[in-house]
C-alpha cells in the first residue's frame, strides 16, 4: 500500500512534481503548486488512485518526485511500485518474498490436460517435489529443478502444468499424484487427479497482481442466443432490416475445494478475460453475471456459475468440430 507523501516547508508553499518511470519512459503524474497548512506541512493522499491505471498496465514502475520552494529543490526518495489490487495483510516485501503472485492460498486441484502457471517476483528458479506412482505399482518422491520460462521486470513466469512436470521428472509411465513448487519461502501444492471430463471452458484472466492465470471449468456449460430484430414496412411489405445476435454462455466451475473457491473470485473481478484452449489464447470475453455463494456448512461443496459473452461485435462464430465429453473422435469414426 502506498503511503501518503508528507512534506515540511518553511516557505509556506511549493511546487510538487511526480513522475512514474518505466524503463526509459517517464510519465508526468502531477505538477502543481501546493500550500502548506498551519504547521508548515503538505500532505498528498490517495496515491494509489493517482498511479493505478499506469501500474495496472506496466506491472512494475518507479515513482519519483521533486519538491521546489523558496529554499530550493529536494528530491523525494524513489519508490518501486508493484501492481497489487488486494490487501495482503503484510508489507509488500514480506508478501513477495513468501508468496507466489496469486490469491490462491492452499491446494490446487489439476489434471494432465490442464495448463498451470505460477509467478514469482525476484526469483527465476524453483524446485519441484513430486509424489508419483511408478509403472510397477510402487510409490516414490522425485525432485527436479524448474527454470522460469520468462522474466520481465523481475517477475518470473513458471510453467507448472502436470505434463511439463512429468517431462521434467523424466519418468516414463509414471502417474503424477501430488507435486509442490518451492521457490525460496514460496510454496504451492498441486493435487493431480484423473479427470473424468475435459474442462470446458477454460478462462485465461489477469489476476489481482497483473499476472495471467487459468481457471478450468468442469461443470455444465449452457449456451443461448438473444436476437434483437428490427423490421419495418418497406413498399408495403414487412421486412427485417437488422438482426443483432448476443450469444451468452453460462459455465459451471464444477466442485471446488475451499482454497480454490476463494481464488476463483479473482476471475470474477478481473477486467481482462479470454477463452483458452490447447491451441492457446482464444476470443476475448466479458463476464456479465456470476453466482458465487459460499456457505460454512461442513458438507457444503462450492461451485460457481459464470455467465459471459463475446467481447467482439459479431457473435455468429463457426466452431471447429471436436470430440464430445461422452465419446471420443475414434468412437465417432468407427460408428458413424
Amino acid at each position: 500500500m502506498l503511503t501518503d507523501i508528507v512534506i515540511s516547508t518553511e516557505a509556506g508553499s511549493g511546487t510538487l512534481t511526480l513522475e512514474l518511470v518505466y524503463g526509459t519512459d517517464r510519465i508526468s503524474l502531477l505538477e502543481e503548486k501546493l500550500t502548506a497548512d498551519g504547521d508548515g506541512t503538505i500532505t498528498v493522499t490517495d496515491l494509489p488512485g493517482l498511479v493505478d491505471a499506469y501500474v495496472r498496465a506496466y506491472g512494475k514502475t518507479t515513482l519519483e518526485g521533486t519538491f521546489t520552494d523558496g529554499n530550493g529543490s529536494v528530491s523525494l526518495t524513489p519508490v518501486t511500485i508493484l501492481f497489487g489490487a488486494v490487501d495482503v495483510g503484510t508489507t509488500a516485501q514480506e508478501f513477495v518474498d513468501s508468496h507466489f503472485l496469486t490469491v490462491l492460498d492452499g491446494e490446487k486441484i489439476t489434471s494432465l490436460s490442464r495448463e498451470e502457471r505460477l509467478y514469482a517476483y525476484g526469483a527465476a528458479e524453483a524446485t519441484v517435489s513430486a509424489d508419483v506412482r511408478l509403472p510397477d505399482g510402487s510409490f516414490a518422491t522425485l525432485t527436479a529443478e524448474l527454470q522460469a520460462v520468462a522474466t520481465e521486470d523481475g517477475i518470473s513466469q513458471f510453467n507448472v502444468s502436470p505434463r511439463t512436470i512429468l517431462q521434467l521428472l523424466d519418468t516414463t509411465g509414471a502417474r503424477l499424484l501430488y507435486y509442490t513448487i518451492t521457490s525460496g519461502q514460496r510454496q504451492q501444492l498441486f493435487h493431480c487427479i484423473v479427470e473424468q471430463v475435459p474442462p470446458e471452458p477454460s478462462f485465461l484472466f489477469v489476476n489481482s497482481f497483473g499476472c495471467e492465470e487459468l481457471v478450468h471449468c468442469t461443470g455444465t456449460l449452457k449456451q443461448s442466443s438473444k436476437f434483437d430484430r428490427q423490421s419495418a414496412r418497406i413498399r408495403g411489405r414487412l421486412r427485417a432490416y437488422q438482426v443483432t445476435e448476443e450469444r451468452q454462455f453460462t459455465a459451471n466451475t464444477g466442485w471446488l475445494n475451499d482454497a480454490m473457491a476463494e481464488w476463483v473470485t479473482d476471475l470474477l473481478r478481473s477486467m481482462e478475460v479470454c477463452l483458452w484452449s490447447r491451441e492457446g489464447r482464444g476470443r476475448d470475453i466479458v463476464i456479465t453475471d456470476s453466482k458465487n455463494e459460499l456457505e460454512n456448512d461442513d458438507d457444503y461443496m462450492p461451485s460457481y456459475d459464470i455467465t459471459y459473452t463475446y467481447a467482439q461485435r459479431t457473435h455468429n462464430i463457426m466452431h471447429k468440430r471436436k470430440a464430445t465429453r461422452l465419446f471420443s473422435e475414434q468412437f465417432e469414426d468407427i460408428y458413424n
